[in-house]
């Protein structure tokens, strides 16, 4: 098993620098670093508007996330391996042609993944806080506890995520009711200490500088681990779908919105979407982080006298951060290599893409949005945040595709891409976040700031449309790596 551990972080370095090159995969364990030392050396700076128990809140239940997206990306990746990245795919996952059972193959790949993260992110992250330390000090089995459960948060995600993927896997349908088993554990120890944000059991030794809750952790992760390799078999071999009169159905219904071609484009999105599983990872990659905003909501509702105050319009900037998720998994189904045998250019293929984008993502972050609403009571707030939003959404879509193209793993693995990417997303809507902090106090400047942001947004989109056309109307559609 370690040989194949060993195959697949090779692999996993030799797809990442397709990508890009080894400095750029080197850039992003700095960035953590760097931003784990700052954090900690300036945390006093900020610490009149957010509590400690608040940021550790933040940081903990950003790696059980992050945990639980990377896992799900992975286990649940054999379609985006197999069909989508082609001459530059992970050959050690391909099951089918090696001399090794699914079993084995499922262990070392998880084995591998929680290597790759921790030399990734974990171990820079942990050496940051401990430069850090060496400026404002901490006591040494303080800062050892705090890495330790760190580790442990990440840890119950990945393991989470490969319990839940192979329950969805899994030939039998009722074998889905293993993923209300794996929450069980969490429901409890919430209903125990009587702490909705419990659910990171090592949130809970952190906040109590006790390591009674770092066994239980560990033991809730050993749980998931156990129960996901049991359950585990395979998943099906072949996907399918009432492929043509499905097609058929769906081009009629567009026969008066769309031109022949796009119609086509459009009915063949939708079939893929199905028959890649995609909206599987939908569920990964914005669901989920979805359902953590509705319940950050919730709590949020139910407290009175919060530091800062959070609105529509800060809701609304989250929801719509997220759906940039949905182009990515659009963009990632299928080999493009097969679309060079069609009457299309590259950049009308991103457009193709960034309209399943829209249609996708509004309904989505529509339902969340009105939940929140009315979780908050703030239904005069979403008359504000519902055109952020709206417009949010494909400005997302947008940047992310002049950006990449149809190349997002990218983004991912060339830092400069990501660098990018952090500042033309990043800085718009940081701006409608903080003005939406003032919206109490400075009501009608906060409003004008938010149509500035909206009305900039609206020209960036224009822009960025005539972009995609100019830079990617020489590139081929080809899964393999293509720089820009």
């Amino acid at each position: 098993m370690a040989g194949l551990v060993r195959l697949f972080l090779l692999e996993e370095l030799r797809l990442r620098s397709s990508f890009s090159s080894a400095f750029s995969l080197l850039l992003f364990p700095q960035m953590v670093f760097l931003g784990a030392l700052a954090g900690y050396v300036f945390v006093p700076v900020i610490a009149y508007s957010i509590t400690y128990e608040n940021l550790h809140t933040a940081i903990m239940t950003g790696l059980f996330l992050f945990g639980i997206s990377m896992g799900g990306l992975a286990f649940l990746g054999k379609d985006f391996i197999e069909r989508a990245l082609g001459p530059v795919t992970m050959l050690a996952a391909s099951v089918m042609y090696q001399p090794v059972s699914h079993r084995r193959m499922y262990i070392s790949y998880f084995i591998h993944d929680l290597i790759f993260y921790i030399l990734l992110v974990l171990i820079p992250l942990s050496a940051g806080l401990g430069l850090g330390t060496v400026a404002r000090g901490m006591d040494p089995w303080r800062y050892i506890l705090i890495c330790t459960h760190q580790w442990s948060a990440f840890l119950m995600g990945i393991s989470l995520s490969l319990l839940v993927s192979s329950a969805m896997a899994h030939r039998r349908k009722p074998m889905l009711l293993m993923i209300g088993v794996g929450f069980i554990p969490l429901i409890l120890i919430q209903v125990y200490t009587g702490r909705l944000d419990a659910f990171v059991i090592p949130l809970l030794g952190i906040l109590e500088n006790s390591w009674a809750y770092l066994p239980l952790s560990l033991g809730v992760s050993l749980f998931y681990i156990a129960l996901g390799v049991f359950i585990f078999d395979g998943g099906t071999m072949n996907v399918t779908t009432g492929a043509v009169g499905s097609y058929i159905s769906i081009y009629g219904k567009l026969n008066r919105i769309m031109t022949p071609l796009k119609r086509g484009l459009f009915s063949r999105e939708v079939i893929n979407l199905i028959r890649g599983r995609g909206y599987i990872r939908i569920i990964f990659s914005l669901v989920i982080p979805m359902a953590v905003i509705l319940a950050m909501a919730g709590i949020i509702g139910g407290i009175e006298g919060a530091p800062i105050q959070f609105n529509m319009v800060f809701f609304s900037v989250m929801v719509s951060f997220f759906t940039v998720s949905i182009y990515s998994n659009l963009v990632n189904m299928d080999y493009l290599d097969f679309d060079q045998t069609l009457p299309i250019t590259t950049p009308a293929m991103i457009r193709m893409k960034l309209l399943g984008h829209v249609l996708i993502s509004t309904p989505i972050s529509l339902v969340v949005v009105l939940a929140i609403a009315a979780l908050l009571g703030e239904w005069n707030g979403i008359l504000i945040g519902l055109p952020v939003m709206l417009v949010s959404i494909p400005y997302m879509g947008f940047v992310t595709a002049y950006l990449t193209g149809l190349w997002t793993n990218s983004m991912l693995f060339d830092s400069t891409v990501f660098m990018k990417y952090l500042l033309f997303t990043v800085l718009p809507l940081m701006s409608a976040t903080v003005l939406s902090y003032l919206m109490e106090s400075m009501f009608w400047i906060s409003l004008v700031g938010l149509a500035v942001v909206v009305s900039v947004e609206l020209g960036a989109i224009m822009l960025l449309s005539r972009g995609i056309e100019n830079k990617w109307s020489d590139a081929n559609l080809s899964s393999g790596s293509f720089r820009r």
